[in-house]
């Protein structure tokens, strides 16, 4: 891990990356006082946490399909974290350390999960992303399929897409060419080239996932525009 200078620090500016969207935000420092508020590292540690999660989103879309509710499940969590580092590398050129012991969450009623960086650490774009696949979204995703049944290439498709869906949100806020954007190297990491790829198509680059996230299963889901399905 490249961790960088003490003066870098500066340049992970969080409250300008907020502004993209909502899945862009985060909280830093300690924890905010106030109920809800945990450590990621026992969500990725404990099977248990994580079976009591997926079991109420399973509630939440009104399905019995566990793997349903636990890829919807991780491909959001997924959305938040990819979201935060690909702002982040895009608006500052490094990014914060998302590893799992350093974010809090809280689970809100309804609407995007809050999380909170204990101790912002930049980090280079590459090792930053390291460290989030390697100690937060990998271990995650082990410890999902200790609980549930599904298929790791799944889980890393949805990772895929959602890296790809913050790419698109960072182009249209702030007018950079997406067929730019994406061609950049922190924007393309080796261990999930292989779940997905960006066309060309008249409107411009469209990603393509190649796995189902399950959504459109669902009696109120319906096809997600990056689906297998579609191609």
């Amino acid at each position: 891990m490249t961790e960088l200078d003490g003066g870098a620090i500066a340049r992970v500016r969080l409250e300008e990356v907020a502004r993209i969207g909502p899945y862009f935000a985060v909280g830093h420092g300690a924890a905010p006082a106030g109920a809800g508020w945990r450590p990621a590292s026992a969500l990725v540690a404990d099977r248990r946490i994580v079976g009591s999660l997926i079991d109420d989103v399973a509630v939440k879309l009104g399905t019995s399909d566990r793997w349903i509710a636990a890829s919807i499940f991780y491909q959001g969590w997924a959305a938040r974290l990819t979201a935060i580092y690909a702002g982040s590398a895009a608006l500052c050129g490094v990014v914060p350390d998302l590893r799992a012991d350093l974010i809090s969450y809280r689970l809100p009623t309804s609407g995007l999960v809050d999380m909170n960086i204990s101790t912002l650490v930049p980090l280079a774009a590459r090792p930053g992303w390291r460290s989030l696949q390697d100690r937060h979204l990998g271990p995650l995703a082990a410890t999902i399929r200790h609980e549930v049944r599904i298929g790791s290439y799944l889980l890393l498709g949805n990772v895929g897409s959602a890296l790809a869906g913050a790419l698109a949100a960072i182009a249209g806020a702030h007018g950079e060419p997406l067929a730019e954007l994406v061609h950049r190297s922190w924007a393309q990491p080796v261990d999930i080239a292989g779940s997905g790829r960006w066309m060309r198509t008249p409107a411009g680059p469209h990603y393509a996932r190649l796995t189902c996230c399950g959504y459109e299963r669902l009696d109120r889901g319906g096809r997600c525009a990056d689906c297998s399905l579609n191609w």
